[in-house]
């Protein structure tokens, strides 16, 4: 079986958290700015052009670098991720989408909290650039309820410390990375 993770950016995400993930020896996808928190990782995905402009000259991780925004890919070289990118979607979501298209069969969430309760982001806000609001959280929910159905061959367990996503299952990160 093929195994990747995902870590998002909620603020439940922790470093202790990510080092035990690095230890799994698993492939890791960090979303956005998580980058920071799991330097270990070997791909980050940013679905948005905004993000590449603000953040592309200060990453000094040697990952593969992922997008889903053509212009993203013209101006500064990172690769393009043309999977189901009509309607809603979030950089989250589409870093599950991203593992499985790299043949993940279960792909374990980390900083998938989906909820403005506990804060933004694990950094704190997005400066000049847009942050959660409760409209777009509540959003991701359906956003993330459909790779239920569209990924019907792919285990997706959700790790986070904190979550209000009820699509996956839910374990704590100790149960899941000690059996790997």
């Amino acid at each position: 079986m093929t195994n990747f993770i995902c870590i998002a950016s909620g603020p439940s995400l922790s470093r202790k958290d990510c080092l035990l993930s690095a230890k799994s020896g698993l492939p890791i996808i960090a979303v956005n700015s998580s980058w920071q928190i799991i330097p270990e990782c070997q791909y980050i995905f940013a679905g948005d052009y905004a993000w590449w402009d603000k953040h592309h000259d200060n990453i000094t991780s040697h990952a593969e670098k992922w997008t889903t925004s053509p212009r993203a890919k013209i101006l500064y070289g990172v690769n393009l991720f043309g999977g189901h990118t009509e309607g809603a979607f979030n950089s989250g979501q589409m870093a599950i989408r991203l593992a499985s298209h790299f043949g993940a069969k279960r792909i374990i969430l980390l900083g998938y909290d989906c909820s403005l309760k506990n804060g933004i982001h694990w950094h704190g806000k997005h400066h000049g650039l847009d942050n959660p609001s409760r409209e777009e959280v509540s959003r991701w929910h359906t956003d993330f309820s459909s790779l239920v159905c569209e990924l019907p061959d792919v285990e997706i367990i959700n790790a986070s410390r904190y979550t209000e996503l009820t699509c996956f299952p839910v374990t704590k990160p100790e149960s899941i990375f000690n059996a790997c």
